[in-house]
């Protein structure tokens, strides 16, 4: 079913992490379908030729620069999009980061780093949202992966936070279903053209094992993620929360008789 063009006309959205790749495809798609977008990064060159970009498109949007792992800092930007806009209709929380270790070689460190950056990053979005939230209606979508189910070598660490991304997601629904709040996630799959994609994929021969291991294979676009959060955000999905939609090719799946 296609999404009607203007059916998150005048809402006011949030997309954090979207200086670049899959969020910045979020944000771009939001903006195509009528919303008011504030897209949020750590770097405030990145992020303001971010908000150029989607601008040239004749997009609604304006620019904050801010620390995801400051708690303070996502509560000021809140507050500032809030008061210039009106109540929070959608928030989508993207941040991440991710490297490739062994367990048995990774310090706690680095664990704990890829666990504050996904994990306590995405409830620190949240939570400073929440105080702005337009209620009923609003919509909180986090952006994970299919490591929160799929257990993968040298991924310890990103497993364990997108693992708590989800349950986190179904937590809150639960506890802000009452307010009319709906809480959801989207886990993509390997996107192309994307930094996580190129972490993967280093060559073409292992990309091309990556591919063929899915069960549609070939690799995502930017729009296949952005009309599933979309879809999530629209009057389409009123009925839905604390779920995760799969956007990964059957990723999840596990295909063991891929070739190679």
């Amino acid at each position: 079913m296609a999404l009607d063009p203007q059916c998150l006309s005048g809402r006011n959205a949030v997309v954090v992490g979207a200086s670049s790749g899959i969020n910045l495809g979020v944000a771009h798609r939001l903006g195509s379908l009528g919303a008011q977008i504030a897209i949020v990064s750590r770097s405030p060159d990145r992020i303001a030729a971010a908000a150029d970009a989607l601008r040239a498109d004749g997009l609604d949007v304006t620019h904050h620069a801010g620390d995801v792992r400051e708690a303070t800092a996502m509560q000021a930007i809140m507050t500032e999009i809030a008061d210039a806009k009106g109540p929070i209709d959608i928030v989508v929380s993207g941040a991440a980061g991710n490297f490739f270790v062994p367990a048995a070689k990774m310090s706690a460190n680095a664990f704990k780093t890829v666990i504050d950056i996904d994990l306590i990053d995405t409830f620190n979005v949240l939570s400073a949202a929440y105080p702005h939230l337009k209620r009923p209606g609003a919509v909180l979508v986090n952006i994970t992966a299919p490591q929160a189910e799929r257990a993968m070598p040298m991924q310890a660490h990103a497993c364990s936070a997108k693992a708590g991304i989800e349950m986190l997601t179904r937590c809150l629904a639960l506890e802000w279903g009452v307010e009319g709040i709906r809480v959801n996630a989207v886990s993509p799959g390997p996107i192309a053209d994307t930094e996580g994609l190129a972490r993967l994929a280093t060559d073409a021969e292992l990309a091309k094992r990556i591919r063929d291991a899915l069960a549609l294979p070939r690799f995502g676009q930017l729009i296949d993620i952005g009309n599933a959060v979309a879809w999530l955000c629209s009057e389409a999905a009123s009925f839905v929360t604390g779920t995760t939609i799969n956007c990964d090719g059957g990723m999840r799946l596990g295909n063991l008789y891929a070739p190679g």
